[in-house]
């Protein structure tokens, strides 16, 4: 009897081992997170990417003709969503209505984003959609970090321009900001997208996180698809929502599933029976 107590407790002790170092590997994967720009205009394009593993967080233009569906749509799934703001660029491109330019009254940048809030209501963060004139405008980004913090929203810099003083007029006023790494479709070519995904693996393997910005696009969810489907072991994708909290990658099975279901050999009658605890001695 005392053979086999020992033989069981050397086993669970080598299982427990064996978690304990498969969950240390699983904590150290890195993390890949995606964002599709755009949503909103194009519901066949749209279609595709809410076929997607719900980790793929929309970013939904507010005056676009589906937002509010496509926000919905995106809550009934538990998918992340970010309010695509559409900020001024350097170019003379014209922006969607309600967008941000420089030379705003801090009063006018709290009308706008009030409205966006309206439209896209179950936002967590904001992302600029251009914005290379209004990322780089301190009063403009001061303006809008007020409001983005009365909100408890986040901003994901899309890094339109290297000069962008979002990230630390955010972090003035207590705005958590995260920046784009990998533009995945700047060019729509099948191959060169390709290559921008492989990109963005091969960063998020070098530095833990790899945060990546895409468009709706046929190209772009072909491969994603394709991608997502044979990500490398160290690599998991995750949503912008659990980068923001910080969240730790969870181990696949609770250590609680790899103990035995037997009474630890060192217990001996009479003990108290007390409920998911197993030999409390009296």
């Amino acid at each position: 009897m005392k053979m086999n107590n020992c033989q069981s407790a050397v086993k669970i002790f080598f299982v427990f081992l064996t978690a304990l170092f498969a969950a240390s590997a699983q904590a150290q994967r890195a993390k890949l997170a995606i964002v599709i720009d755009d949503v909103g205009y194009h519901p066949k394009e749209d279609a595709a990417i809410y076929g997607m593993p719900k980790e793929i967080s929309v970013a939904i233009i507010p005056s676009a003709p589906y937002a509010q569906q496509r926000n919905n749509q995106a809550v009934a799934q538990g998918r992340d969503i970010l309010i695509h703001m559409p900020m001024q660029p350097v170019s003379n491109i014209k922006m969607e209505e309600g967008g941000l330019s420089v030379g705003m009254s801090p009063q006018e940048v709290a009308q706008r984003v009030q409205f966006a809030k309206s439209i896209v209501k179950n936002a967590i963060g904001m992302n600029n959609h251009m914005g290379s004139a209004a990322t780089a405008d301190v009063p403009l980004m001061t303006a809008l970090m007020q409001e983005l913090h009365r909100y408890h929203l986040f901003f994901l810099d899309s890094r339109t321009i290297g000069k962008s003083v979002a990230g630390k007029i955010a972090k003035e006023h207590g705005v958590q900001s995260l920046d784009r790494h990998i533009f995945l479709d700047d060019s729509d070519v099948l191959a060169d997208v390709q290559r921008q995904f492989q990109l963005a693996l091969q960063y998020a393997q070098k530095h833990g996180v790899a945060i990546v910005i895409g468009h709706p696009r046929k190209n772009t969810v072909a491969v994603l698809q394709a991608g997502l489907a044979h990500l490398p072991e160290n690599i998991q994708l995750v949503s912008m929502g659990s980068l923001w909290r910080n969240e730790k990658i969870v181990p696949p099975k609770p250590f609680i599933l790899l103990f035995s279901d037997l009474s630890a050999p060192t217990n001996r009658a009479p003990y108290e029976a007390v409920p998911l605890l197993r030999g409390v001695p009296r």
